[in-house]
């Protein structure tokens, strides 16, 4: 068996193919899913708005029998 090491000093910065394009947590994070995490985030804010309206205590609730 015969093998050979070539060394190089220059490498092609183009890459080829495969790339990912690496974020600051060393991830990739692909558009969409961030873009789908935004409207569900949205989507819950309104929805637990509207619970906290509709369903929630007022001052004007509760103690309805006594002076205290």
């Amino acid at each position: 068996m015969i093998g050979s090491i070539e060394v190089v000093e220059e490498i092609e910065a183009s890459g080829g193919g495969g790339e990912r394009e690496l974020h600051e947590i060393g991830a990739p994070i692909h558009p969409h899913w961030v873009g789908a995490a935004t409207i569900l985030m949205m989507f819950v804010s309104l929805v637990f708005t509207f619970y906290v309206l509709k369903y929630g205590e007022s001052p004007n609730t509760g103690n309805t029998g006594g002076g205290d």
